[in-house]
């Protein structure tokens, strides 16, 4: 299967030119600029950063995103972050990411866990961060419909984020309302996809309304390309306990939440039949980036500022794997310690992957191990 989620680098400086650490006890602040103020994976990923960073000789601060991936917002935000020793920035939205490159000159910045569409499409607000615009990254799309088809639904909806903030939602729903449509020229009996998409403005599924359109009531599954565990889920359970929708439809979405309640209720025969997300130890890749480029020591193989990186994908589609990721991962665990001891890697383990403390590292054998993570990783 196609990986899903991609990673994408974004540098500024010229490969060579090293940033002055700020002290010689430290190498300087990290910043992180999170999509997730909560929840599993932002403490995971808060903790693995911290670990990572304690090892090589850095801090992290994490700076909040704009929750409606605003430029201005972005951009004051980091503003309101920022002072004389910070050296990196990891980004996870890409909104005025040209304004903070150019506020910061100097500054070494990696996006993580977006597909960038800012960047990496002609019309892009921050397409200047590149000499050439260029995009790589793949929609959920196909998956989703394959997984439609394949549990045997016979009548889905679908929906996303607003298209200003997140236009690959757009693009998968065409994707996947073009992949049904294909498997319904030979099927026996086809899907039908109820109405257009439903678009959630960062608010949950309204249950005041939805419900009461032509055909939601009867609906077999509702595939969120948005994060359906937080603007899907309780919806859904409040309408059954209403009495209002099929009381045997089912979720297919992405996002994460390790919420006792919620993780009890996916699995084949439960309310959430499918998450998919990027794989949890991808975020080792932009502390390797930005740690070989702050040190002066850039894989000698990097292909340059345009890369892309398709991370290891988490795709939790049955009862055995939802329990694997509850009793084995980082994301079932309940504290930090546990967390970092679940990752499927430790500091141990990726050291040899960072070119400042292994000269013979590579870009490749990086971004290989970086993909290598997947939740069977945690069925093992």
């Amino acid at each position: 299967m196609k990986k899903l989620i991609a990673i994408v680098l974004t540098l500024v400086m010229l490969l060579g030119i090293a940033v002055v650490p700020a002290s010689a006890e430290s190498k300087g602040k990290i910043l992180y600029l999170s999509n997730l103020n909560s929840g599993a994976q932002y403490e995971f990923y808060v903790s693995y950063l911290n670990m990572m960073a304690k090892e090589l000789g850095y801090t992290v601060e994490i700076v909040y995103a704009d929750g409606f991936n605003d430029p201005a917002g972005n951009l004051k935000n980091v503003k309101n972050a920022y002072t004389s020793d910070v050296v990196g920035l990891i980004a996870t939205q890409d909104g005025g990411l040209i304004n903070i490159m150019e506020e910061y000159p100097d500054l070494w910045v990696v996006g993580f866990f977006s597909d960038f569409d800012a960047v990496y499409t002609p019309e892009g607000t921050s397409a200047g961060v590149l000499e050439k615009d260029h995009f790589l990254g793949l929609t959920l799309g196909e998956a989703y419909a394959q997984e439609v088809i394949d549990r045997g639904y016979k009548k889905v909806s679908t929906c996303i984020f607003p298209a200003y903030a997140y236009p690959k939602h757009t693009v998968a729903d065409a994707g996947f309302r073009a992949y049904i449509a294909n498997y319904n020229e030979t099927a026996a009996e086809p899907i039908e996809i109820v109405g257009d998409a439903t678009v959630l403005n960062f608010s949950p599924l309204d249950n005041n309304t939805y419900w009461f359109e032509d055909g939601h009531d009867e609906l077999d599954c509702i595939v969120g390309f948005c994060a359906g565990t937080t603007f899907l889920y309780p919806s859904v359970l409040e309408a059954k306990a209403m009495g209002i929708c099929n009381p045997d439809m089912q979720i297919i979405t992405g996002g994460f939440d390790n919420d006792p309640d919620l993780m009890a209720d996916c699995g084949d025969d439960k309310n959430i039949v499918r998450l998919t997300t990027a794989a949890f130890e991808s975020i080792i890749w932009p502390m390797a980036m930005l740690d070989a480029a702050i040190t002066g020591n850039m894989y000698k193989d990097y292909p340059g500022n345009k890369t892309q990186l398709d991370s290891g994908i988490m795709v939790i589609n049955s009862t055995e794997k939802f329990e694997a990721v509850v009793n084995n991962s980082p994301m079932g665990a309940t504290n930090d310690a546990d967390r970092l001891g679940l990752a499927q890697a430790s500091w141990e383990d990726m050291k040899d992957f960072f070119a400042s403390v292994n000269p013979d590292a590579t870009y490749q054998a990086l971004t290989e191990y970086c993909q290598s993570f997947t939740v069977e990783g945690y069925m093992n």
